[in-house]
């Protein structure tokens, strides 16, 4: 800007004194520098400053707060990402404690926007009172600056956390909404290293977080569940709950509920709090905890739709590894029951039903989901016979049924069957059911029907495997082959402008 316009500046800033000045001169400032290019206005503020724009909030009049942010924004807005912090971190701090909640918005972006360009740009040592009033934020009444508070103070440098998550516990003296907002961000940075969890442990947060699984606040209660589901797939989550009784005592809190009268809201999610555990240690939950899964089985034959949506998700999920599928088989006649009901409403159920059960059902069939199968490794014996009887419970033709709900006019229900038959062609006993369905190769071959980006990636998927199986003869291979090389999105339109260019 040119020595005129920083002079101008200068001056609108001295008429905010008066009172009946201020609204004037606060949009002349905004006016002023909303379109100068960035280099320009930077100068002039650096060189006239913020103070007493920011002096303007400290009014009970909230129409002045209101257009005193939009000022600051206008200003902060010139700035790269970091250095309005940087330049002006008093203020911030002041900001971010602030009565108004624009207010604290406003500075709170400032600091999301430094720490999501890099987690470097506020280096801990200068900037860590910076880092304590954000975490403190998780607390605001406000919810999109609580939102951001969590999303920051989940995002730190590790070495911040030592004093932030002390600081942090006034958080848990307010209502629920923030004490789950404290225990997002403890989740988060627990899940990001053992060593990061250890601090959590020690400031007591994870033990406060399993005490307050006894509120009478159902929702509360579901959401630490869902945060604790979350925490208990690291090694370290579990194995902390397992030293400290703790699992012992949720287990406890399931048996109650056949008591309590909300037991279809809160079923879910100790089901899939269980079910998480059990798809990364399947032998263990089932050898010491088999119980909790008649919940799981009952919602499945029950059909209670309050609980069957998630018991078909946790079912298919403990069952997308090799040690799940073992598992799930030794419990008898209890669990190929289960699986003769998620056929039944693969068959016979509504839309989102059947959606769920066919996922379900590609988890209980899939292997390549198991990272601890390597690729090269032949398939388990007890696997495939396992899968391929369970596939069987479909229809007494199942790769016909499979067929015509692939045909399915319902995008996300054919998305969904197709999802059902890549998992299956990952045996060889599939690829053969494939091979002997009249005319399910051309179906998968054709091009003509008009599928979405997502069952088009999934169709391609499929003929990827198909086209190295011994289960079909040269000609068909060489034509799986040509479709691969096409790519999944190819078609005979492509084929006509590549001839007319040759022309």
């Amino acid at each position: 800007m040119s020595t005129e316009d920083t002079e101008q500046y200068r001056q609108f800033i001295e008429r905010l004194q008066k009172e009946e000045h201020r609204p004037a001169a606060l949009n002349d400032i905004k006016n002023l520098l909303a379109y100068k290019p960035a280099g320009e206005a930077i100068t002039t503020i650096r060189d006239v400053g913020i103070s007493k724009i920011v002096q303007c909030l400290n009014v009970p009049n909230t129409s002045h707060v209101d257009l005193t942010c939009e000022v600051l924004r206008v200003c902060f807005e010139k700035f790269q990402p970091g250095d309005v912090v940087k330049n002006y971190t008093s203020h911030i701090m002041y900001l971010l404690r602030h009565g108004n909640s624009c207010v604290r918005r406003l500075a709170i972006d400032q600091v999301q926007k430094a720490v999501t360009t890099s987690p470097t740009t506020l280096p801990v040592p200068q900037y860590i009172d910076v880092y304590v009033a954000v975490a403190q934020l998780v607390s605001d009444p406000d919810i999109s600056v609580a939102n951001s508070a969590v999303l920051i103070t989940s995002n730190l440098p590790h070495e911040a956390y030592s004093k932030v998550l002390e600081e942090m516990r006034i958080a848990l003296e307010y209502n629920s909404s923030s004490k789950c907002n404290v225990f997002e961000v403890v989740v988060h940075i627990s899940t990001k290293s053992y060593e990061l969890f250890k601090l959590c442990a020690d400031l007591k947060y994870v033990d406060f977080m399993i005490s307050e699984l006894q509120t009478d606040d159902v929702l509360y209660q579901v959401n630490i569940l869902e945060l604790l589901s979350r925490l208990i797939i690291k090694p370290h989550g579990i194995n902390y709950l397992v030293k400290n009784g703790a699992l012992q005592r949720i287990l406890g809190h399931v048996t109650e509920l056949q008591n309590n009268p909300l037991r279809g809201l809160l079923i879910p999610g100790y089901m899939k709090f269980f079910g998480c555990i059990a798809h990364s240690y399947p032998k263990e939950i089932f050898e010491k905890h088999s119980a909790v899964f008649d919940t799981l089985f009952e919602a499945i034959e029950s059909g209670d739709q309050t609980v069957l949506p998630v018991a078909l998700d946790t079912l298919g999920f403990i069952g997308t590894t090799v040690e799940g599928k073992l598992c799930l088989a030794a419990l008898g006649i209890r669990y190929t029951q289960a699986v003769d009901h998620v056929s039944q409403l693969i068959r016979n159920s509504d839309t989102e039903t059947k959606i769920r059960a066919l996922h379900c059902f590609a988890g209980l069939m899939s292997i390549d989901k198991d990272p601890s199968v390597s690729k090269n490794t032949p398939v388990d014996h007890r696997v495939t016979l396992m899968t391929r009887e369970w596939f069987r419970t479909l229809d007494p033709k199942p790769m016909e049924t499979l067929f015509d709900i692939c045909k399915n006019p319902f995008p996300d229900i054919r998305q969904a069957a197709f999802i059902l038959l890549d998992a299956v062609c990952q045996h060889q006993w599939g690829e053969e059911m494939v091979a002997r369905a009249a005319g399910f190769i051309e179906f998968l071959l054709d091009r003509s029907i008009v599928y979405t980006k997502e069952t088009n990636e999934a169709k391609y998927d499929i003929i990827k495997r198909l086209a190295n199986s011994p289960a079909f003869d040269s000609t068909i291979i060489g034509r799986l082959h040509t479709y691969v090389e096409q790519g999944p999105f190819y078609s005979e339109s492509q084929l006509e402008v590549a001839m007319e260019e040759g022309d």
